[in-house]
């Protein structure tokens, strides 16, 4: 008799960003699950066998949206995912919980709990390679509270609340309960026994995590569970999981990066770890800022942008759009937070349409969100 578990594909993931979902993919791939991205919501012109891999990330733009438009979208995407045949799902967000104190992601999970016919589900946001710890419940940025941290200013999601039970309690519909890290230290057996307690009567168990080992625990004692929630990091070794369950891992293709053609990069962030990244790269680099105000005026247009970016396409030219909070704080007083987002998020649509036509291969969004932070 053949045991061996056939499923097209077996996990169905849903990422709230473009480059979250990128991130979410190359752990899952790393894992050893064949993995495609879709960015956007698929739909029936999508010409795409699916039955070829493991895992399917669908990449939406929820993070900053309106609570009803993340809901909906997040919706329609487990559908579909259901609908190709997924067994086991994923939502992902950022390792920092940006949102707001009514969503999106505590709205979003609720959503999907009651699609995917579930009573509890896991919240494990940690990414310790990135920095970003859970102890008891608060949500740690390279050793700083993140209520201290960067976060704090974001100009989107302000995040002055670092207790996760704090803030699905604001966001979201059922209780929560810590799972602390001196359960999850005791290994697999001990944290499964202690998930399934804490699920009799909370909605929400937020997983404590300091370090890879501690996500690897995660990861190896999640298999009662069909539907999860966290960071890229929850995705370490799923793999695990599908391989016990029968599952058989489908054969990848790597291919290397044609390091020798030319480079591009653009970079719509504000975050203060990508303003350090673009600081340093610029140190080498050619490097070229945009200015929402300037381009709504006309003063920097596509043309001249372009025409740059062009004159140092040999030398892995970097066009970005960060600020520091008080430039964000003038761009949204003049052209509002909506607007100058949409302004930034098209010039740079419309760069990297040129550059495709000019034969530049490589194009790097660099930056922690696809969404200008503006």
């Amino acid at each position: 008799m053949n045991n061996k578990l056939v499923l097209k594909p077996w996990l169905g993931c849903i990422a709230d960003d473009y480059t979250g979902a990128t991130d979410l993919a190359s752990f899952l791939v790393a894992s050893g699950l064949k993995t495609i991205q879709l960015n956007g919501l698929p739909d029936e012109k999508l010409n795409v066998d699916l039955s070829q891999f493991d895992a399917v990330v669908i990449a939406l733009k929820s993070r900053t949206c309106s609570v009803s438009e993340a809901v909906t979208s997040s919706v329609k995407s487990a559908k579909y995912l259901i609908d190709q045949g997924c067994r086991k799902f994923l939502f992902k967000y950022c390792s920092t919980f940006d949102s707001t104190s009514e969503g999106n992601i505590g709205p979003v999970i609720d959503a999907l709990m009651q699609t995917f016919q579930v009573n509890s589900t896991v919240v494990c946001p940690a990414l310790p390679v990135n920095g970003r710890t859970v102890y008891n419940g608060y949500l740690f940025v390279n050793g700083q509270l993140l209520s201290e941290s960067p976060m704090k200013d974001h100009p989107l999601t302000p995040m002055v609340d670092p207790q996760l039970k704090r803030v699905l309690g604001r966001q979201a519909k059922g209780s929560a309960k810590v799972i602390n890290v001196d359960i999850i230290e005791q290994g697999k057996e001990v944290l499964q026994v202690a998930l399934a307690k804490a699920a009799e009567n909370n909605e929400y168990l937020i997983l404590d995590a300091l370090n890879t080992e501690h996500l690897l625990t995660i990861c190896h004692s999640v298999a009662e569970f069909k539907f999860i929630t966290g960071g890229s990091g929850l995705a370490t070794d799923l793999a695990h999981e599908y391989q016990n369950l029968g599952g058989t891992l489908k054969q990848q293709t790597f291919v290397e990066a044609i390091s020798a053609q030319e480079v591009v990069i653009f970079s719509g962030s504000c975050s203060a770890m990508t303003q350090s990244q673009v600081a340093e790269y610029q140190r080498q680099h050619p490097s070229l800022r945009l200015d929402p105000i300037e381009i709504a005026k006309g003063q920097q247009n596509i043309e001249s942008v372009c025409q740059w970016m062009l004159a140092n396409r040999n030398a892995s030219p970097l066009i970005y759009a960060g600020a520091d909070p008080q430039s964000i704080t003038h761009v949204h007083s003049t052209l509002g937070k909506e607007a100058a987002a949409e302004l930034i998020e098209q010039f740079f649509c419309q760069l990297a349409v040129i550059a495709k036509q000019q034969n530049i291969r490589n194009i790097i969004v660099a930056g922690e969100k696809p969404q200008v932070l503006w």
